[in-house]
């Protein structure tokens, strides 16, 4: 086969054989993009509100104030709740939230349910198992203890007890994606201060984040929007200039009522708030 031949065959083949590597190439990337998608993170929002509803004090102006849980005094009560959304497009089978206190509170009560359904969450049910024995137990020690004022809690059941009331397992049959739960939480503070609660989620590709104010996610994203348009706005005015050299102080012009569009923006608005208040 002469020279000739040869690269009319590569003329033909190289084409072909290139646009079949591009296709190739292309495909791996779109590849690699859709199984890192289906394998991205779920990301689950949850927020903390604390409310007191009363603390034991001994004070010469307030007086002596005494708060009680069933009879039994108490140093200070906190109403708790834990709000969680999936705001993913992902729904979630079989999620456990883990809660717990610092070793100066304790649980007293709960429940949760669906915001959205209104249905109840239910304890974890190996926690659940496990929390009801250690109760069981400690109904024996104490009914021991009655008989034998020299009975001594063993310090394995001591600790145990101490476990189940700072610590809670909630379960989570299914989590839809954009729907949200609430778990409502009495603890106890035994130094009058307000309790240190913790949330867990240990989920496959689920990472718990903690949710930002409604507000200051709306100024930020101003912000960014602004910042990044502006950048936008300036790259592209340079653009244009450098095609269009002879038009320099038009562009010029331009560009700087684009800078400064937010700045007319606020006096008109300000103006017209101020022409509806003289007018009120």
């Amino acid at each position: 086969m002469d020279p000739q031949s040869i690269n009319e065959y590569l003329e033909k083949l190289l084409p072909p054989t290139i646009a079949l590597l591009i296709t190739a190439l292309i495909s791996v990337v779109i590849g690699i993009y859709l199984e890192k998608f289906k394998a991205r993170l779920v990301f689950l929002k949850y927020r903390l509100f604390f409310n007191a509803l009363g603390t034991t004090i001994q004070n010469e102006f307030w007086g002596n104030i005494q708060v009680s849980y069933m009879g039994r005094q108490t140093n200070h009560l906190s109403f708790v709740t834990v709000e969680m959304s999936n705001d993913s497009n992902n729904d979630l089978e079989n999620v456990n939230i883990d809660l717990w206190v610092d070793q100066d509170s304790q649980f007293l009560g709960h429940n949760g349910f669906y915001d959205e359904g209104g249905n109840s969450i239910l304890l974890e049910q190996k926690y659940y198992a496990y929390y009801t024995q250690v109760l069981q137990r400690n109904d024996d020690d104490l009914e021991l203890r009655a008989i034998n004022p020299d009975h001594i809690t063993p310090i394995q059941l001591s600790n145990e007890i101490n476990w189940i009331l700072t610590n809670k397992k909630f379960h989570l049959p299914i989590f839809n994606r954009h729907t949200s739960i609430r778990i409502n939480l009495l603890t106890e503070n035994f130094k009058g201060k307000t309790p240190q609660v913790r949330v867990s989620v240990l989920h496959k590709s689920v990472k718990l984040v903690t949710q930002k104010d409604k507000s200051e996610e709306e100024k930020r994203l101003g912000i960014n929007m602004i910042i990044w348009g502006l950048l936008a706005f300036i790259f592209g005015t340079w653009i244009v200039q450098r095609h269009y050299s002879d038009a320099t102080i038009p562009i010029i012009i331009v560009g700087v009522i684009g800078v400064l569009y937010l700045v007319f923006g606020l006096l008109v608005y300000r103006l017209i708030k101020f022409v509806k208040y003289l007018l009120a």
